[in-house]
This record gives structure tokens, C-alpha cells and sequence, in this order.
């Protein structure tokens, strides 16, 4: 399994929420073989021990390397992106924040890949980052970055749409943290 997320907050009450989803996840993941399951017993996990005005967004994937297929959860990420052949297929962004409500089922996507796939995972403190006029680098401008550069090798990817966001924000502070990870299917 692949988790991808972002904890609400920063400081050290984000990172010790962080710290306790992830060993939640190394614990919870090893017993679920659904990542809709495991997102659900996660979510009723952290409600359990409910921190105030904390909650995560997270994105599970499951790799089934000899179907070459993926599952995946998410639960209210920034949906992840496909660059297939030139084109951008972008897989569904539906669910509720982890450790907010209580009762949630997460509903699972099933996506067939095919060699030579690039899957790109990133944070909302990229589409949000703002540069000195005020506008949002955009999940538009991340898909046209996919639709640019997704044939690149996953760590150029990734630098050039790092890259790209320094640029656009053009010595703006950072909003968020900025978070990408690509890979592609071999």
C-alpha cells in the first residue's frame, strides 16, 4: 500500500498527529487488504482519539503489480493525476478528511494501468500557493504540467513542477507545505 497525506495544522501538534497516523496506518494496514476498509477503520481509530480540530486528508493506493491495477481511497486529497500517452486522466478526489466525522465509508476507484503510466500525487499547498497577484498556482496549472512534462523521468517531474511553482510564486512566502511524488508504471 502507498499513503499519500496532509494533517491540518502546523508545528509540533501537526507533526505528533502525523506521527500517530502514520503508526495507525503501519498498524491497521497489514490486517486490511481494502484500502476503503482500512481508510475506515483509520478514520474510526483517530476519532477514538480524537486531538481538537485536527483531521487529516489521505490518499491510499494499492498496487497490484501482476494486474497492474491500482485501488484507491481518497479521502478529501487533491485527486491524483495519470499521464497516459500525452493525455491526463484524473482519478476521482471524493471523501471525507480522516479523523472528522464520524460513520464514513470511503468508496474505492479501481484503475487499469498500462506500462509507461506516470501517477502523480501532490499536496493542496501546491494548487494553493499564490504568487504577488493573488492568483492560485491552480490544479489547472498541475494538470498542464502533466500535460507537459509527464513523460519526464518521476524525479525530473517533480523537480521541474518544484521548479515551476518557485517561479510562479516568484518570491511570494510559502502558503503550505509542498508535497509531490510520482511514479510510473514499468
Amino acid at each position: 500500500m502507498i499513503a499519500f497525506g496532509d494533517v491540518s495544522g502546523k508545528g509540533a501538534a501537526a507533526a505528533l498527529y502525523g506521527a500517530l497516523i502514520s503508526g495507525l496506518l503501519r498498524t491497521l494496514a497489514p490486517r486490511r487488504r481494502s484500502p476503503a476498509l482500512l481508510m475506515q477503520s483509520l478514520n474510526e481509530a483517530l476519532l477514538e482519539r480524537r486531538v481538537d480540530a485536527q483531521y487529516a486528508t489521505l490518499t491510499v493506493l494499492l498496487w497490484e503489480p501482476r494486474a497492474h491495477r491500482l485501488t484507491l481511497v481518497n479521502a478529501g486529497g487533491e485527486a491524483p493525476l495519470v499521464y497516459r500517452h500525452g493525455e491526463i486522466i484524473a482519478l476521482r478526489g471524493t471523501g471525507v478528511p480522516i479523523g472528522l466525522l464520524e460513520d464514513r465509508a470511503y468508496e474505492e476507484e479501481v484503475f487499469e494501468t498500462e506500462p509507461g503510466d506516470a501517477i502523480l500525487l501532490f499536496s493542496d499547498g501546491i494548487v494553493d500557493q499564490v504568487n504577488k497577484q493573488e492568483q492560485d498556482f491552480s490544479g489547472a496549472r498541475v494538470r498542464h504540467f502533466m500535460e507537459k512534462h509527464g513523460h519526464l523521468a518521476p524525479r525530473a517531474a517533480v523537480d521541474e513542477l518544484i521548479a515551476e511553482l518557485d517561479t510562479f510564486r516568484g518570491g511570494m512566502p510559502l502558503t503550505d507545505d509542498q508535497t509531490a511524488v510520482m511514479m510510473r508504471v514499468l
